[in-house]
C-alpha cells in the first residue's frame, strides 16, 4: 500500500461559514468531541455536543464516515456541518472539516427569543396552519413564472439563515423546480429562482443486440451498427410481490409539511413523523425484502432484473393501447405527488416489469429498427430498448468497480430504470431522480436517448455522485444541485465510461461532446456552458494521464475522482475551488494504487489553462456583455429565465449589445479576438426568426482590451416556430469568443428573448 508521509493541514480560517477548518491525518482524535475542542480554542464559541445532530455514519470503501449537523431550537442551522473520515481498521483521523456558525451560536439566547416570542414550538413549526399558509404564499409565487407555473409537489425544509428562521420550499413543476425561501418571521419571500431540467447472488448471462455506443450521431443523423454483447448480472431470483406490491402504502401519508432529509436521519425525525426520498425508499426496500423469491428464468419469463439495473415501464404505460403482452406490476417504484385538500402529498407509485424474455433466440431476435415517428406502443412491443438500457446501466457500474468504486451498498444496489414516460412536457429527455433514471417518449427529429449510452452514463454520474458525494451535498454555484459542477461532472463520468469502453478508438461523433471544449471558468452565464469548464478541465487532465500511463492511467485517475468524491461527501457549499483542493488532497493522501502527488502538476497545469488559479489576488478573464444598463448574468434580464419581452415597432425588436474582452492574469483571451453569433446551432435554437441568420453566424472582431464591440440584434415579432405552452417562441442569440488558435470558444453568453405577437396590442 503507496502511502504518503508527510501531509500539510489548515487549522481554521473565516468564512462564509463563519468557522471553517480542515484537519488532517492523525493531528486529532477521530471524534466530534475532539473536533468541538479544537473550535472552541479557536473561536471560544462554547459549541456542545448538544448543538448537533449526528446524521449520518457510514463505511465507505477507504474510510468511515460520520457527519453531524449544526441546530438550534431543533432547527439545522444553514451550511453547517462538521463531516469526519477515519481509517477503518484503527480508527486514525484520515481528514475532518468543520463548517459552523459563531453568529448563531452566540446569539442562540436571541433567536429563542425571538422563536419563543413568534409562538413557534416543534408541533406549530410543522402545523397544518402554517402549512396552508405558506403553500399560499408559494402557491402565488409559482403563479408568477411564464411558462412552468403548476405545482406537482412541494418539500419544506426548515433552517436558521442569517439569525432568519426560513423556510426552504422546492417546488416540483412540469419541467423544472422552483426554489423559494420564505422568512418565517417575516411571513415573506426572501429568494425565488427556478432551474429547469436542465452482492452475493446468483446470476444469470445472456447475449444480446445492443449499441456499444448510441443509435445515431446526433449531429449528423448517421445511424451506427449494432452488436452482440453480453447481458450480465441478471437476477435468477427475483421478489414476488403479486399483483399489488405495494398495496401497504396506500393508506399511509407523505406530507410535504413532514419533508425534511436532515431531520428524517434522526431521532427527532422518528418521533415528528419526518420523511425524505431516501427514507421512504428504505421503507419500500425492507417491505420488499420480506416478499418471498421466485426464480427468474426463461422457463417463466425472465425479466431484465439485476445487480446493478432493474427494467421497469412507467406506470402510465397502462394507458397505452394494444400492447401485445399483459402488464405486470413490478417491486420498484417512483415518488407520486398529487394535491390533497389544498396540500400535497407523496406516496410510492409501482411501476410494470418490462416485456418478458422467453428463449435465448427470442432475445436475439429483438432487433433495433428506429422508427421515423418513435412510436412508443411499438418500441414497448419490441422489448429492444430495454435490453440497451440494462446493458447501458450494467456497463458503467461493472467499469466503476474494476476502478475503485467498492463501497458497501452504495456500489452494489441497483439503479431502477423507468422507460416511456408519456408526459409531453418530458419529451425528448432522459433524467436522474432518487436512485433512478428515466426515459420519455421522442420527437421524429431527435435520438432516442434509450439507446445512447453516453446519455445513460451521464444521467448515472448524477447518480454515482449522489451516492458517493452524499444526499446532503450543496453547490455554492447553484441551487438545488444543478449547477456547473454536477453537470460538468456528469459529463465526466460518462468520459470516464466511454474511455473504458473503446480505449481511445475512434468512433463517429466523438468529437462532439459537450466535454470537449476550451471553455474558461467564469467566461459563461448559464450552468450547462459553466459545465464545460468544469467537465473540460477534468477531460484535459485525463488525456494528459493517458498518454502518458495508458489504460493504467485511466484507471489511477478514477480511483483519484472517486475518491475526491468521497473525501466532499456531504459538503455544504462544494465550488471549484474547494473540489480541486480536495482533489489535490486526495492526491496527496494516495491509495493502493496511486503514488502520493502523482497527478498534482497535471491538475494544476489543465486548471492554469482554465482561466483558474488557487491564488486569492489571481484576477480572471473576463466577458462582459451589457444592454442598456444591464449586464448579462446568469440572472439578469435576458438570462434563460429571465428571458426579455417586447412588442417592437413595426413588427421588429431591437437590442444593442455591447461586448467588453479582458485577458486577466492568465491571459486567457488573446488579440485580435474573434466574436461569432449563432442563432440557429445551438440546443434548442430556431424558433426566433433573426435578422442575419441566414449568414449565420454573424462575425466580428475585438482587436484590443481597449476596443467596445457593438452587435446590433433584431428579431421578428413573428416567430418561426411555437416553443412554448402560452404560444410564444423562445431563442437565445449565443454570443461566442474564439481565440485565433481556438477551434472552440473560450467564452460564451447567451441573450434570450420571448416573443408574442398575438399578445401585442
Amino acid at each position: 500500500m503507496k502511502k504518503t508521509l508527510l501531509l500539510a493541514t489548515l487549522t481554521f480560517v473565516y468564512s462564509a461559514f463563519g468557522y471553517e477548518a480542515r484537519i488532517t491525518k492523525g493531528l486529532l482524535p477521530a471524534t466530534i468531541e475532539a473536533m468541538l475542542d479544537k473550535a472552541n480554542a479557536d473561536t471560544r464559541a462554547q459549541f456542545n455536543l448538544t448543538d448537533f445532530y449526528l446524521v449520518e455514519d457510514r463505511e465507505l470503501a477507504t474510510s468511515r464516515f460520520v457527519m453531524y449537523v449544526q441546530h438550534s431550537k431543533d432547527i439545522p442551522v444553514a451550511q453547517t456541518a462538521i463531516r469526519i473520515w477515519s481509517d477503518k481498521t484503527s480508527g486514525e483521523l484520515i481528514l475532518a472539516e468543520m463548517h459552523l456558525s459563531e453568529k448563531n451560536k452566540r446569539s442562540s439566547k436571541i433567536l429563542a427569543d425571538k422563536y419563543n416570542k413568534a409562538k413557534f414550538s416543534p408541533g406549530a413549526i410543522k402545523s397544518k396552519q402554517l402549512s396552508e399558509a405558506i403553500t399560499k404564499i408559494i402557491t402565488s409565487e409559482v403563479s408568477k413564472h411564464d411558462t412552468d407555473n403548476r405545482i406537482l409537489s412541494l418539500k419544506f425544509n426548515d433552517q436558521w439563515v442569517d439569525g432568519d428562521l426560513v423556510r426552504n420550499v422546492e417546488v416540483r413543476a412540469r419541467r423544472g423546480v422552483h426554489h423559494i425561501a420564505i422568512s418565517l418571521f417575516k411571513n415573506a419571500v426572501v429568494s425565488s429562482d427556478y432551474i429547469e431540467f436542465p452482492q452475493s447472488e446468483q446470476f444469470t448471462t445472456l447475449y444480446a443486440n445492443v449499441f456499444p455506443i448510441y443509435e445515431e450521431v446526433e449531429s449528423s443523423g448517421e445511424k451506427l451498427p449494432f452488436e452482440v454483447k453480453e447481458l450480465k448480472f441478471i437476477s435468477s431470483q427475483i421478489s414476488d410481490g403479486g399483483e399489488n406490491p405495494l398495496s401497504v402504502f396506500s393508506t399511509l401519508k407523505f406530507p410535504e409539511n413532514r419533508y425534511h432529509p436532515i431531520l428524517a436521519e434522526t431521532v427527532l425525525g422518528d418521533i415528528y413523523g419526518f420523511w425524505s426520498e431516501a427514507s421512504l425508499r428504505r421503507k419500500v426496500e425492507t417491505t420488499v425484502a420480506a416478499f418471498p423469491l421466485k426464480a427468474n428464468e426463461l422457463a417463466s419469463g425472465l425479466l431484465l432484473q439485476g445487480k446493478y439495473a432493474t427494467i421497469n415501464l412507467h406506470p402510465a404505460v397502462k394507458d397505452f393501447k394494444e400492447l401485445n403482452f399483459t402488464l405486470k406490476s413490478s417491486v420498484h417504484h417512483i415518488v407520486s405527488w398529487s394535491e390533497v385538500d389544498g396540500a400535497y402529498e407523496a406516496k410510492p407509485v409501482a411501476g410494470f416489469f418490462g416485456k418478458a424474455i422467453n428463449s435465448e433466440e427470442e432475445l436475439m431476435a429483438r432487433l433495433p429498427e428506429r422508427l421515423p415517428d418513435h412510436d412508443p406502443v411499438s418500441y414497448i412491443n419490441n422489448g429492444f430498448d430495454e435490453v440497451q438500457v440494462y446493458y447501458g446501466v450494467t456497463v458503467l457500474m461493472d467499469a466503476l468497480s474494476e476502478m475503485g468504486f467498492e463501497d458497501k451498498e452504495l456500489s452494489t444496489k441497483p439503479f431502477h430504470a423507468f422507460l416511456f414516460d408519456p408526459d409531453l412536457a418530458m419529451k425528448d429527455n432522459a433524467y436522474y431522480y432518487d436512485n433512478t433514471i428515466n426515459f420519455t417518449t421522442y420527437n421524429p427529429n431527435q435520438p432516442n436517448l434509450a439507446r445512447d449510452n453516453p446519455t445513460i452514463w451521464h444521467e448515472l454520474g448524477h447518480g454515482v455522485m449522489e451516492r458517493l458525494m452524499g444526499s446532503h451535498l450543496g453547490f455554492a454555484d447553484s441551487k438545488g444541485g444543478y449547477g456547473g459542477l454536477s453537470e460538468g461532472m456528469a459529463d465526466f463520468v460518462a468520459k470516464i465510461i466511454i474511455e473504458h469502453q473503446t480505449s481511445g478508438a475512434e468512433f463517429p461523433g466523438m468529437n462532439d461532446f459537450r466535454i470537449i471544449n476550451e471553455t474558461g471558468f467564469y467566461l459563461t452565464n448559464e450552468f450547462h456552458d459553466e459545465g464545460e469548464s468544469y467537465g473540460g478541465a477534468m477531460s484535459d487532465m485525463l488525456t494528459t494521464v493517458i498518454k502518458t500511463s495508458g489504460r493504467e492511467g485511466l484507471y489511477d485517475f478514477a480511483d483519484l475522482t472517486i475518491e475526491t468524491m468521497r473525501l466532499t461527501r456531504n459538503h455544504p457549499a462544494l465550488s471549484a475551488r474547494s473540489w480541486f483542493e480536495h482533489m489535490i488532497y486526495a492526491d496527496e493522501l494516495a491509495s493502493e494504487v496511486r503514488e502520493p502527488n502523482q497527478f498534482k502538476e497535471i491538475i494544476l497545469s489543465a486548471l492554469s489553462e482554465r482561466n483558474f488559479s488557487f491564488e486569492n489576488t489571481f484576477v480572471p478573464a473576463k466577458m462582459k456583455v451589457t444592454f442598456g444598463d444591464v449586464e448579462l448574468t446568469n440572472s439578469s434580464l435576458a438570462s434563460r429565465e429571465k428571458p426579455l419581452t417586447a412588442c417592437g415597432t413595426d413588427g421588429v425588436v431591437s437590442y444593442d449589445l455591447k461586448v467588453e474582452l479582458k485577458s486577466g492574469d492568465a491571459n486567457f483571451i488573446t488579440y485580435p479576438a474573434t466574436v461569432k453569433v449563432e442563432y440557429k446551432k445551438g440546443a434548442l435554437q430556431g424558433a426566433i426568426k433573426w435578422e442575419g441568420e441566414e449568414v449565420n453566424p454573424q462575425v466580428y472582431t475585438i482587436s484590443s482590451e481597449e476596443e467596445m464591440l457593438n452587435i446590433p440584434l433584431k428579431a421578428s415579432m413573428a416567430c418561426d416556430t411555437i416553443n412554448q405552452p402560452d404560444g410564444s417562441c423562445k431563442d437565445y442569440a449565443y454570443i461566442q469568443i474564439f481565440n485565433q488558435d481556438s477551434k472552440k470558444p473560450v467564452a460564451k453568453k447567451r441573450f434570450y428573448l420571448k416573443l408574442n405577437k398575438a399578445a401585442c396590442p
